[in-house]
């Protein structure tokens, strides 16, 4: 475009915002209406366009399985939400449209036909209702093999059910003069100019207050169910309302909520965002809220020793019969769900593949988020062998890829939603008697993934401390699960093991800080999970000299990587060096890496000015810890090579034989990349059945792909 046609289309551009400013002018009745019915004007405007925004922009890779339901009592109870949602936002709508000239002297507006409100609802569900159809029906066919139809039925007949009871209720109540006087009562204690809209120039209760006030307490009743009824509980294969439903369940809340708040403070002038987040902050100081992880007193306390973890590797190599001892790592990389099933899919695929004496071999698992809750899977069947037998490979690999959302869902719908709207003090605590100590739970969403984790658990109640035991028996290999610590950026290894800092290394161990705690593995995990938004950071649930937060471990780095250079590098200089000949680091990474540059157009530069930045630091971050990793992996390689490169072997055997290399080790690094083209990875805690076949059939792929590293690994580790 030249510069003519530049200074041209601008001219163009303010004359028309000229001209819209001019004809604006004449509707301010309108624009006053439309700033009186923001809330649920935008609730209205969610409903109609979260399906569009979940599935057909970038955040399809989080939102989209959002509509992905399993079963046909799931699609109930969204297309039963929805209509909820419609619902609510309709009333209100409704009642401050008609009520505001009374209450903010605009010009009076008529009162929005029953039928027709009835039908707007029905409207603002559909396109919930009919894109969470579309995406689940593969999905429900699959799972549920009764016939498929009855979730539409019942699910229409669920929300012509809600139309109908408030249809009754609002012409019962609008009528009830008892319900009318003891309104009246209270709101006889505000002043004369707040009851304007409230009551009416006759005295009388304005036009759908009883109704909304009626309408409020059902939907407080079905709320207060929904915490008792779907709460969440370690039981397998038990229902679970979808995360899609407690959605709707917020929306309809906060229609009513915060449109409330709205219409009270409008005529004060008082902004309702500004006034909603000062009632909220101020709600979390007055109580001193925050999110907590439990930690609690170890039963056998013992001062633990740095070198410890060193003489485990040597209790776990002991396995091996060969003098020359071969010693597996491996690396998890972050990535939500599809990273723990990617996770478990290539260790149990490994052993199918090598059989025990590999798994075996393994000395620890530096894991990271999704890797983590992966690698707690895996670990979890361990039998006493030191491996997992045969027949629980494909049970780690269901469990490590089983819908966490729902519980998540709860967690956002319920405790964390009554703390941010300020009223945390109608929470009830959860006293439980756990780990011989009498503890008071704090429930948000972080504590409803770990329980929907052990219900998926053999070993639910499993503690660091009581792996630790199976450690030092060469039962199972160290799991380290990689976190942050917000306040100081360090990385925090939480593991069963004491690790001695290594010269310089930014990272320090959770039996560091905390020596007389234990904390149970589902706890570890969801630590080193932290999936921004979705788990929230935490501290210790009792006060210590370390109070810090915890992050996911991707903040730091997403690969596990930096841990398990740092350890090899101690390890292969201490004296038990002597026995390990070779040593293979596996990198388990969830997601294809952009090798080839695409065509790429650009977002428009409005976007970039606004998240161009924010952008740009997330794909920094990941393109950054990929190559620093690369580069100290080669380092590593080179240094236990004599320092010189692969290329120059003359060099490297003329090195051999002097007695200072007699300790050479060959590191063997294997990237195992989920294949590209086979799907778009999510980037959330819910797979469809199609994206975990896909993880199995990537698999394959990599299998077939790489035929020579199996070989390879086949010499090493010959059935």
């Amino acid at each position: 475009m030249n510069k003519r046609q530049q200074v041209f289309n601008g001219i163009v551009l303010w004359l028309g915002l000229a001209f819209l400013i001019l004809m604006l002018q004449n509707f301010y009745s309108v624009l006053q209406y439309i700033f009186f019915l923001r809330v649920p004007i935008i609730i209205g405007l969610l409903l109609l366009l979260l399906p569009t925004i979940s599935v057909n922009t970038g955040l399809s890779a989080m939102l989209k399985n959002l509509f992905v339901l399993r079963a046909n009592n799931q699609l109930v109870l969204v297309i039963g939400g929805a209509v909820l949602a419609g619902l609510a936002t309709i009333q209100v709508f409704d009642i401050i449209l008609y009520n505001s000239h009374l209450r903010f002297d605009v010009p009076q507006q008529q009162v929005i036909p029953e039928f027709l409100q009835y039908l707007i609802a029905i409207i603002l569900s559909l396109p919930i209702a009919i894109k969470a159809i579309q995406l689940s029906k593969k999905e429900i066919e699959e799972a549920d093999r009764s016939w498929e139809g009855w979730g539409i039925i019942f699910g229409i007949l669920a929300g012509a059910l809600l139309l109908i009871t408030n249809y009754f209720n609002k012409h019962f109540f609008e009528s009830n003069q008892v319900l009318k006087q003891v309104l009246l009562k209270i709101i006889s204690f505000f002043p004369e100019r707040i009851q304007r809209g409230y009551v009416d120039a006759n005295g009388n209760l304005s036009y759908g207050i009883a109704a909304i006030t009626v309408f409020s307490l059902f939907l407080l009743i079905v709320y207060g169910l929904g915490y008792v009824i779907l709460k969440p509980r370690p039981i397998r294969n038990r229902f679970e309302a979808p995360a899609l439903f407690y959605i709707t369940l917020i929306l309809s809340v906060m229609v009513v909520w915060i449109g409330g708040i709205s219409y009270f403070v409008d005529v004060s002038r008082i902004p309702t965002l500004l006034l909603f987040l000062a009632i909220s902050s101020a709600s979390y100081a007055i109580f001193k809220i925050d999110h907590f992880y439990k930690i609690y007193s170890k039963s056998n306390w013992k001062k633990p020793t740095k070198e410890k973890w060193i003489n485990v590797i040597s209790q776990r190599l002991k396995n091996q019969q060969s003098e020359d001892k071969t010693l597996v790592v491996v690396c998890a990389s972050g990535g939500g769900i599809q990273a723990s099933g990617w996770t478990t899919k290539v260790l149990t695929g490994l052993q199918e593949e090598l059989g025990s004496d590999f798994t075996k071999a393994i000395g620890w698992i530096s894991s990271v988020s999704g890797g983590s809750v992966g690698t707690m899977f895996y670990l979890d069947r361990f039998g006493d062998r030191g491996y997992p037998e045969e027949n629980q490979l494909k049970q780690i690999f269901k469990s490590a890829t089983e819908d966490s959302l729902d519980a998540t869902g709860w967690g956002f719908a319920y405790p964390d939603l009554l703390r941010f709207i300020g009223l945390p003090f109608v929470l009830p605590k959860e006293k439980e008697k756990e780990k011989e100590e009498d503890t008071t739970t704090e429930q948000d969403r972080g504590t409803a993934i770990e329980i929907d984790w052990k219900g998926e658990m053999k070993n639910p109640d499993a503690s660091l401390g009581s792996w630790s035991d199976k450690i030092d028996q060469g039962i199972i290999p160290i799991p380290i699960f990689n976190a942050t610590l917000v306040e100081d950026g360090r990385r925090f290894l939480v593991s069963p093991m004491t690790f001695s800092p290594h010269k310089d290394c930014k990272s320090i161990d959770f039996n560091t800080l905390y020596p007389e705690y234990d904390i149970d593995v589902t706890t570890a995990a969801r630590l080193s999970a932290t999936f921004p938004y979705v788990s929230p950071v935490c501290r210790p649930s009792q006060d210590t000299r370390w109070n810090y937060h915890i992050g996911d471990g991707g903040y730091f780095d997403n690969f596990g990587i930096g841990t398990t250079i740092e350890l090899l590098d101690q390890l292969l200089e201490s004296e038990q060096s002597h026995q390990i000949k070779k040593v293979i680091l596996i990198q388990i990474n969830a997601f294809p890496d952009d090798e080839n540059p695409q065509e790429e157009k650009g977002a428009p530069g409005w976007q970039m000015e606004v998240i161009g930045s924010l952008l740009a630091l997330l794909n920094v971050r990941s393109d950054t810890q990929n190559e620093g990793n690369t580069l100290n992996i080669e380092l590593l390689i080179d240094k236990y090579k004599c320092g010189y490169k692969h290329d120059e072997q003359e060099k490297v055997q003329q090195f051999l034989k002097d007695k200072s290399c007699q300790k050479a080790i060959e590191i063997m690094h294997i990237p195992i990349k989920f294949p590209r083209g086979r799907i778009n990875p999510p980037l959330s805690w819910q797979l469809t059945q199609e994206q975990k076949e896909a993880i199995q059939n990537a698999w394959r792929d990599w299998k077939r792909s790489h035929s020579d590293i199996i070989s390879e690994l086949k010499k090493i580790f010959p059935e």
